[in-house]
């Protein structure tokens, strides 16, 4: 494992997206087809608001490995919103082919969610879930979305279950909102 890419990753994982760029650029000056390194700043850029950057780094990583199921996750989660049928499309075939990834179905559970199918999004988000447990993000999506399904109780254990995964793993979620949907939930 190159340690560059590595340090980049425990950065961006950190959410010190500055170092975590630096990292990653060291990583593609040596290796411009490094899709970890690829996949880590179009991260970065969608963390950060650019999401026409991160379209293009996730392009690049395509060029590099056109089967890279996150690449592809990533991209179609981008564009899912301007034609959600054939995103739906797309995902559901790349599903197909590989059921086990974590990566898409989040991508469809979060395409799910943007159209308000919830049940749809839970389904999506407990696959992503049961592929990697740890996961605040899934573990969060998959609570909203039993929240929005008005199942409060078992909202409230993944709720506190992704809030205790944030410890181990930087969340896209303000966990402060978390905490006070828990205490909501919790009387």
């Amino acid at each position: 494992m190159n340690p560059a890419l590595t340090t980049a990753y425990e950065r961006l994982q950190a959410n010190d997206l500055g170092a975590a760029a630096k990292s990653y650029e060291q990583v593609l000056h040596a290796d411009p087809k490094n899709t970890d390194a690829l996949l880590g700043m179009a991260a970065i850029a969608q963390r950060t608001g650019q999401p026409g950057q991160a379209e293009t780094w996730y392009i690049r990583a395509l060029e590099a490995d056109p089967k890279d199921v996150n690449a592809q996750a990533g991209l179609i989660n981008l564009r899912g919103q301007s034609d959600p049928a054939e995103a739906e499309s797309r995902l559901k075939s790349l599903l197909a082919m590989q059921p086990e990834s974590a990566s898409l179905n989040f991508a469809l559970g979060n395409l799910y969610a943007g159209q308000k199918r919830w049940p749809d999004a839970q389904l999506a988000y407990f696959n992503a879930h049961t592929v990697e447990p740890a996961n605040p993000d899934y573990l969060f999506n998959l609570a909203s979305s039993l929240d929005h399904m008005h199942m409060p109780k078992l909202a409230l254990e993944y709720y506190q279950a992704a809030l205790a995964a944030s410890a181990n793993r930087k969340p896209g979620f303000d966990t402060a909102q978390v905490q006070a949907r828990v205490i909501e939930l919790q009387r």
